[in-house]
């Protein structure tokens, strides 16, 4: 993967201030085209073709038509061979893009497998076209306004135009305050844009218009099919979808959390490669086996004779976090943005590709939610007996939440509250809030100031057009997420953290192919009972060891609240000084005083909540007020 920058005016100094800040995500090699009417740039991280025929920007024959391309597109061979006619002169995919692009225009896209966010400048057209891959493993920023077009891997690089002012769009704080990451379109950044995955955008350099449009979606239609046929199936397609992704002309290698997804993935691996040529990666923290997998990892790696690296966080590294909230580019609260930071950055000693197992939680039900709200449908059958939840679990408490609420139980009081207001909620929405938000809208009045709060809406209703309105609850749950969590949080962490180090990572389970398959198929395949993920199980039933496919789920554990109490403890108390937070023009001090005394009592629950706003605040910190955080 590589950064990518541009804008539709010629301007060297600036195109180079852009690319300089996104040498990280390409250090090998750096070009630009600069016209009368474009200035294209790129930052080169060189996986395909390590020569200098793969620079990029990058021009079909006779230079009418000029890519700047981010990502891998794993089926590239297949599609050169459609394209007979043209030269090459190089062995990479970007330029089969170029081509396919003159053959097929915007509809290239559907032949394209892969991960990557590109613009195409096409002179005889006078047009930028840009695009997202399906599931948005790409990230890819822009900001469009008067007669400005400006794109980039990152929004930092944007910033660089001096016109473009440093303001909080308040509607993106709102929803990260609840989410912990910005859902949708818009960035946390006012005016600058991100390109939803499977979009496309058309910007007309006459007319200075700039039209979106969505060239591929996530079809429900069920088939019939037995057990063992489906899983089969699944298993063959992934096995294709690992496969496609070992293309590399550079060291290669699989994070390994000794999870059945990772696992998985180098299961399939083992099949393809000699077992000694794979790599595997893994990071603890050094807290026991609570907070850490690496014994499962460990299993794994001796099973499949990898080359193991095991990586431990040590202590005070955590005091790098404003440099990994620059690299992040955006908040987002998810403190597991911390180990993959690491973990890249040790990867890269021996790596510079990476196969994760992000993506497998959305297409098979993997995560907490989906078994909560299967309970909700259920205790929504009762009816009218539905009002005596409440006074059932106070007289017994947790009396049918025991085994899916482990983790609300864990959240003492609070998460107590919001187990019963799930349960007893009119709506599947309003359920769904219940168990994901970390400040909820009551709250969120309590926190914010109202010059903040003025315009924006609740954030349900940010989410509600990702819901299909024709599918069942899981379906439509799974949808909504592969379209808003995975590439805005997951996806978005994996790439920045792995970038940071020119990392790159594949991501083996969101090959479109499968994703689409996974969801011809019934849910009980997915979630059976309160099994998660029971079609990866079955599919690799025969692959791995039982005491990692009959393992109970675990949430990969970051502990924060001891970082707090200890390497973050300077960070943490700057930030939340009386000082730091009078005045401040978002939050309310005394509502931040309450939460620093809740948490005292109840840091699990109230730690998350402080956690978003202390990674907000250093964001903020570093982007809009350019200032140093002390220690």
């Amino acid at each position: 993967m590589c950064g990518i920058a541009g804008f539709n005016w010629p301007e060297k100094e600036l195109l180079k201030e852009m690319t300089d800040c996104l040498k990280h995500r390409g250090p090998d090699q750096s070009g630009n085209y600069v016209d009368g009417n474009i200035s294209l740039g790129h930052r080169r991280l060189c996986i395909i073709d390590l020569s200098e025929k793969g620079r990029q920007p990058m021009s079909n024959e006779d230079g009418t038509v000029w890519i700047t391309f981010n990502g891998e597109i794993y089926n590239y061979p297949e599609i050169k061979q459609k394209l007979g006619s043209h030269r090459f002169n190089s062995k990479t995919d970007t330029e089969v893009i170029i081509h396919a692009y003159e053959e097929f225009g915007e509809d290239c896209l559907n032949l394209l497998n892969g991960d990557f966010a590109f613009a195409i400048y096409d002179n005889n057209k006078k047009k930028v076209f840009m695009a997202r891959d399906r599931l948005g493993v790409n990230p890819l920023y822009y900001y469009a306004e008067g007669n400005k077009l400006i794109f980039a891997s990152e929004a930092k690089a944007i910033l660089k135009h001096p016109d473009i002012k440093k303001e909080v769009n308040t509607q993106a704080l709102s929803d990260y305050l609840t989410l912990r990451y910005t859902p949708g379109e818009n960035s946390i950044i006012k005016g600058i844009k991100r390109l939803p995955a499977a979009h496309c955008a058309t910007y007309d350099l006459k007319q200075h218009k700039l039209a979106i449009r969505q060239y591929w979606d996530i079809k429900t239609e069920k088939i019939n099919i037995t057990e063992n046929e489906a899983a089969e199936r699944f298993r063959r397609l992934f096995y294709d979808s690992v496969k496609i992704r070992l293309m590399s002309d550079v060291p290669l290698g699989a994070y390994l959390s000794g999870g059945i997804d990772s696992s998985s993935i180098v299961a399939m691996m083992a099949e393809i490669m000699p077992k000694e040529e794979i790599k595997t990666f893994s990071v603890g923290f050094g807290y026991g086996e609570e907070t850490d997998e690496l014994k499962y990892a460990q299993l794994i790696s001796e099973k499949f004779s990898t080359e193991h690296t095991q990586f431990t966080i040590e202590a005070g590294k955590t005091s790098e976090f404003q440099k990994i909230a620059w690299h992040m580019d955006e908040p987002i609260s998810d403190p597991a943005i911390i180990p993959v930071y690491f973990l890249s950055q040790s990867a890269k000693k021996k790596a510079t590709v990476a196969l994760t197992g992000d993506g497998g939680d959305e297409i098979i039900a993997g995560y907490e939610q989906h078994k909560f709200l299967k309970i909700y449908e259920t205790t929504k059958k009762l009816g009218p007996i539905r009002k005596l939840i409440p006074t059932a679990i106070k007289a017994a408490p947790y009396p049918i939440l025991n085994k899916a609420f482990k983790y609300s139980k864990a959240l003492g009081q609070k998460g107590k509250e919001r187990a019963i207001s799930m349960l007893t909620q009119e709506n599947e929405m309003d359920a769904y809030m219940d168990i994901i938000s970390v400040f909820t809208e009551k709250e969120k009045k309590q926190l914010l100031k109202e010059e903040t709060l003025k315009g924006t809406t609740e954030t349900k209703n940010t989410l509600i057009p990702y819901f299909p309105k024709k599918a069942d609850t899981l379906t439509g749950t799974l949808i909504a997420e592969i379209k808003t969590t995975l590439p805005e949080d997951y996806l978005m962490k994996a790439n920045k953290m792995g970038l940071a180090h020119a990392v790159e990572q594949r991501v083996p389970f969101l090959d479109h192919r499968l994703v689409e398959y996974s969801f011809t198929l019934p849910n009980s395949l997915k979630l059976h009972g309160f099994n998660e993920k029971y079609l990866l199980k079955k599919a690799m039933a025969k692959k791995l060891p039982k005491e990692i496919l009959n393992r109970k789920k675990q949430r990969f554990y970051v502990p924060i609240d001891t970082w707090i109490k200890n390497e973050l403890k300077p960070m943490f108390e700057n930030i939340f000084s009386k000082e730091n937070m009078a005045g401040h023009p978002h939050f309310r001090q005394e509502y931040i005083q309450k939460l620093l005394e809740q948490y005292n009592n109840s840091p699990l629950f109230y730690g998350r909540q402080l956690w978003s706003v202390f990674a907000f605040e250093v964001w903020r910190k570093t982007f809009i007020q350019n200032e140093k955080i002390m220690m």
